[in-house]
């Protein structure tokens, strides 16, 4: 499997971007984990089975419950997931952007799943846990 080892930038160390094919050896090997950060009407419509569902406006609060983990980072064009690993590289252990995003994937014709599973809806129990955690004072 070649894996471009090089980043994009010499000062986001943990950020390296993968074509799908790259993305989808790294997610079939148990390599890395797929973080969805579309919203969940997109992830509902079609994701890679087995994707966290993570939306984008709530990654800050998330992340570091994949923190441990290499991640995938997925979005529909890869605009998204562009910002959410270069333009946040501290949420990341190590993070793969995808190039091109679900498009690209669906393109490829890899498999895609769709409807509301388990991964989709964990970002909300976590979401509530996080708003269980702060202070009245905090909440208010």
């Amino acid at each position: 499997m070649l894996i471009n080892d090089q980043q994009a930038t010499p000062f986001v160390k943990n950020v390296i971007d993968v074509l799908p094919s790259v993305a989808r050896k790294l997610w079939k090997t148990g390599k890395a984990i797929v973080v969805d950060i579309r919203t969940p009407f997109e992830y509902v419509s079609h994701h890679i089975p087995g994707a966290i569902l993570v939306p984008m406006e709530h990654l800050e609060v998330l992340a570091h419950k994949v923190r441990d983990k290499d991640v995938i980072v997925v979005c529909e064009h890869g605009n998204r997931a562009f910002y959410a690993t270069y333009g946040a590289p501290h949420l990341w252990k190590k993070a793969y952007y995808m190039i091109g995003g679900m498009a690209y994937w669906m393109s490829m014709g890899y498999e895609v799943t769709s409807g509301m599973d388990e991964n989709g809806r964990l970002w909300q129990r976590w979401l509530e846990e996080a708003r269980k955690g702060r202070t009245v004072r905090e909440v208010v």
